[in-house]
Parts: structure tokens; sequence; C-alpha cells
């Protein structure tokens, strides 16, 4: 079956780049035929807006950010993180927006929307298209896999969830990436999804490690991967670093691109330990078996987070109080990798007989 994906715009995002590429890998191993729609719509004024006061926010409170980028369209991927894409990634010709049109030239028989805030209108001008507006009367099948809110609160307007409804329940098949997601579609969308796990979570991590092999090898080292640093984390960081004996490397993962995938890759496979407040920081942390702390956002929301840790058993890694951190005992990694196993096969499953 030819498959096309809806997601999130591939730009300079390394877990967004994995979690499409692992999507597409987990689809060819099933035996379908996947194609990523590469519409590079970008955020829009509205969004823009609320970017520009975080930004000020952030820095009248010591937080070091980005001025934010102005709206505009095509896929902003830099040289290091559009090398991959290149690569490794099967996608259409770039297009300024979803249409018909790409069904037919592509001859897609399903479409499959996830993962990654695909159904947070803060992150999508057009949430519609999200819900697969573009494809109505035309015969695919429709699925999302691990849609994500990215929040546990309802966002979208009355007018939002009147034009969505009717097309969500035109899905084939439903699953989202976090718990409440599953009470969200229940209760604004008139929809049954399952709770399933995100893309990236479905390959195992040999292949992952197949990607950076060229890499070479670091001695242990405590890696710190942050989207919103400020000089409070900067110390939380040295702290866990001397608590560990171990040296710090400092990442950013807030738009300033340093590493190619494979590098980014390499630094969960390296690590001794991770501090991130990123969601797929964590999600790697967990592959690669490392002693980790997630750092929770409020602003950002951490119900992804929390959601991902209580799967397996690890709501204890979620710190949102630094001051009151505290040394955290091992990780037993048994439980977690028999819990890994069981939901990769559930979620394969969903997918599986979803496209069937």
């Amino acid at each position: 079956m030819r498959v096309g994906i809806v997601t999130q715009p591939l730009q300079n995002n390394y877990g967004g780049i994995l979690q499409n590429w692992a999507l597409q890998q987990a689809l060819k191993d099933i035996g379908h035929e996947p194609i990523t729609l590469d519409v590079g719509l970008k955020y829009g004024y509205g969004r823009y807006a609320l970017s520009i006061g975080k930004y000020f926010a952030d820095r009248l409170m010591g937080r070091s950010r980005r001025f934010p980028s102005p709206p505009c369209h095509g896929r902003l991927a830099s040289r290091l993180t559009g090398e991959f894409f290149h690569r490794h990634i099967i996608a259409t010709e770039p297009a300024r927006r979803y249409s018909a049109g790409m069904i037919d030239r592509y001859h897609l028989d399903a479409i499959v929307v996830g993962s990654d805030q695909v159904w947070r209108p803060l992150y999508n001008d057009s949430i519609e298209d999200m819900f697969l507006r573009f494809a109505e009367g035309r015969d695919v099948k429709r699925v999302a896999y691990a849609a994500s809110f990215g929040v546990d609160e309802w966002e979208l307007t009355e007018a939002q969830t009147a034009a969505c409804r009717p097309l969500a329940q035109a899905f084939d098949a439903v699953s989202v990436r976090e718990a409440s997601g599953v009470e969200l579609c229940r209760e604004h969308l008139d929809v049954e999804a399952v709770h399933v796990l995100d893309p990236t979570m479905l390959i195992d991590v040999a292949k992952y490690h197949k990607l950076c092999a060229d890499i070479p090898r670091e001695e242990p080292f405590v890696a710190a991967y942050c989207i919103d640093l400020c000089d409070e984390k900067r110390r939380f960081f040295d702290e866990v670093a001397a608590g560990y004996g171990l040296p710090l490397k400092l990442f950013s993962a807030n738009g300033d691109v340093s590493l190619s995938v494979e590098q980014w890759l390499s630094m969960f496979r390296d690590a001794a330990v991770v501090i991130t407040d990123s969601f797929h920081g964590t999600v790697f942390s967990i592959l690669n078996r490392k002693e980790f702390y997630t750092l929770g956002n409020v602003a950002r929301g951490t119900s992804r987070f929390a959601s991902l840790l209580a799967v397996f058993g690890l709501e204890a890694r979620l710190v949102t109080d630094l001051s009151a951190a505290t040394a955290l005992p091992p990780i037993a990694w048994i439980q977690v990798t028999d819990a890994l196993n069981q939901l990769r096969d559930q979620s394969l499953s969903f997918l599986r007989e979803a496209l069937s």
C-alpha cells in the first residue's frame, strides 16, 4: 500500500526528523511504501507574536533564547539536518500547502497523520488539514498514528472544533501519543482513540546506532540537552556532573543547529547521564538506557512527559522544581525494557491492523 505521511514541517528539529524517519521504517517493515508529504507551511503571525512575547519574557528572567524567525513558507533545514533528510527520508516534491492533487500525483492508497504536535493549533495555521480536510471526497484510508495535542487541555476554538470533528470521525483508525489525548478525542471529537508509542520508539536502538556508526565514540560524560536555558539550569547541570564525577557537555535544542542528525544520535549513545527538557531527548535517553533527568516546563506543557514516563514507571525522573531535586536511584532497566517491548508490539499491531 502506498502511504502518505502528514506531519509537522521537517526543519531543524532532530526529534521531528527522526520520528518521521522511524515511522517510515516501521511502515516499510510491515510491507508498505511510505512517502512524506513535504509541505513546508510554517507558523503564522499569531504564533510569531506569542514567540516574540516569550522571547522578551525569557530575557527579563535571564534565560538564553534566540530571537524567533518571522513567519514564512518552506523547509528551513540547515545543511546538517537537510543532508539526513535527503539521504534517509522518502518525500514528495516540496509544496506550500496540502492538496487533493497530491493524492493523485503520488498514487496514495492511505494517509497517516502523525506524530509530534500535529493536532495542536498553536503549531498549525491550517489545523483542518492535519485532520485531512484536503483529502475530503477521496477514496483513501485515513489513519492517525500517535497524533499529539501537546497539552492535556483543549485548545481548538469552537469553529475549529466544529470543522475538525467530522473530519476526525471520517478516520478509519485513530491513535494518540499521550494518554490525555484519548479523553480529548472522546470528549471533543466523539472519537475513540488508542494510546500508542511515539514513532521513534517503534525502532530498535540498534538501528539508530547504525545511523551514527561512523561517529567516533567518546569517553563517558553528562549530556545536558536543553531548549530553555537559564542560570538555574546551568547550576543544576554543574551539580549533577560533579555528583557523577564526569565532564559536562551542553547542547542547545533551541533552533541552533551545530550537530548533524548522526552526531545528535551519538550524543545519546555515548553519554553516561542525560539531563534534558526535550520530549525526544527523554525518548532517546530511554531507548539508549541512560540514567536521565527530565526537566518539566509548565509553560510548554508537561503532559507529554508525564504520559511518556508513566508507561515505563519512570515518573520520578520528571523534575519540576530544581531547588528540591535530589539524586535518583538507578533505573531498573529490565522492567523498562519489558514494558517497551510490550508497548512496541501493541503499537505496531495498531498500525498493521489500521492499514490492513
